[in-house]
């Protein structure tokens, strides 16, 4: 139940989620996991499931949505098309593997428990969600990133991103309409206007920017332009407003670089922000009571969770003549949930696809293949002991 509070009384509340946030992120990275870790479980015990110091409340929401519509734009300023294209076969096979199989598998189990048609859908959709960024800082520390499984998991990953998208667009858009060959066909013509207009606006920006010399005025126009494409997104297209803010994040990567204003004012207004609001919300608003309701659910999406995406991406990998320890890693890499999967049951929740009970049940998957994933990496590429034989040409060559 939301919490209705005066702006001066939400001061100290917003004080506690932002320095809360911060250091509970900072400790978070000590232990080897991203900040996101941390910031959920701050949300958690500060919220009604724990402490219940702080409920979740309107301008909290509307901060969060704010925070979650700029990460995806920043995803989508990450997103590099150009790497999609030079991944190769590998990655594409792995990313189809590691969406299709989770996806069904999902789809299944909710249906099995009784879910109507579009949140089993959801559920699917969710399960599809990679995070790599916790797999990548661990590959760069075991400096394997520029190698082939390292590089393997990389491209996958912005496939499976942009798939995981569509797909949870698609999903979004059939619950927004009841006509789901109406929401199919707007989504269809949605994309590439929206492209088209992103096209034609962003030469137009970087001439202005030329004129007016003024970084924060840029900054500030293409903030308006993100807001307005998550809303055209919604209110056009029945898509979810994140999906029109990712657009224009990869339309804007192509006519910037990473040392542009918009990349560093958005970065900085963010993560500094809003992001940690969205995260600190989406704990607030999980409880974990309900667990309770529906634990056999909970256990099961958790396995399937890790074994979709460890059999999906694993199969791919062997279907493209990589070695058992080779799939074994690039299915353990793409395992971490992470912000994506937030993203998502967020963008559910607010379509009203997400009860209590699958709301904080995709908490509890976030927050355990997120932490499982950098210990079982590492042992994936430990040193493996060698056989017999090895060892005695390695004896005999020594002692040559």
């Amino acid at each position: 139940m939301e919490e209705h509070h005066s702006p001066v009384e939400l001061l100290p509340l917003l004080a506690a989620i932002l320095i809360g946030a911060k250091l509970a992120g900072r400790l978070s990275q000590r232990f080897g996991l991203p900040a996101v870790f941390g910031e959920l479980l701050l949300g958690i015990v500060l919220g009604p499931s724990l402490l219940n110091f702080i409920r979740p409340n309107e301008p909290l929401a509307l901060l969060a949505e704010v925070g979650v519509i700029l990460l995806m734009f920043r995803a989508g300023l990450e997103t590099d098309l150009v790497q999609m294209r030079q991944v190769g076969a590998l990655a594409t096979v792995v990313a189809f593997g590691g969406v299709l199989l989770p996806f069904g598998g999902g789809f299944v189990l909710a249906s099995l428990f009784g879910f109507p048609l579009l949140p089993a859908l959801f559920v699917g959709a969710v399960l599809t969600a990679t995070s790599v960024s916790i797999s990548a800082e661990v590959l760069r520390e075991l400096g394997q990133l520029r190698g082939k499984v390292g590089a393997t998991i990389l491209g996958a990953a912005v496939i499976d991103d942009v798939l995981g998208v569509i797909v949870l667009s698609l999903v979004l858009g059939l619950a927004g309409e009841g006509n789901p060959l109406l929401a199919i066909g707007q989504m269809a013509l949605f994309f590439p206007v929206a492209w088209l207009v992103g096209e034609r606006l962003m030469p137009v920006l970087v001439r202005l920017e030329h004129l007016a010399g003024g970084r924060d005025a840029v900054l500030a126009i293409m903030l308006g332009l993100v807001m307005l494409f998550a809303w055209a997104a919604e209110a056009l297209g029945s898509v979810a407003d994140i999906t029109g803010a990712y657009l224009l994040g990869i339309v804007v990567a192509r006519y910037t670089d990473e040392e542009h204003v918009v990349h560093h004012g958005s970065s900085a207004l963010a993560y500094a922000f809003v992001v940690p609001v969205f995260f600190v919300n989406i704990g607030l608003e999980a409880n974990v009571t309900t667990l309770g309701a529906a634990p056999l659910f909970t256990v099961l999406m958790l396995v399937l969770a890790l074994a979709g995406k460890l059999a999906g991406c694993g199969i791919g990998a062997l279907l493209m003549r990589l070695s058992w320890r080779e799939a074994l890693q690039v299915g353990i890499g793409m395992v971490a949930r992470g912000e994506v999967a937030l993203v998502m049951v967020a963008a559910g929740r607010v379509a009203g696809l997400v009860n209590d009970t699958l709301f904080t049940a995709t908490i509890v998957m976030t927050l355990v293949t997120t932490l499982v994933t950098p210990p079982l990496l590492r042992l994936a590429f430990a040193q493996r002991k060698l056989p017999p034989a090895e060892e005695r040409g390695a004896v005999i060559e020594a002692a040559e």
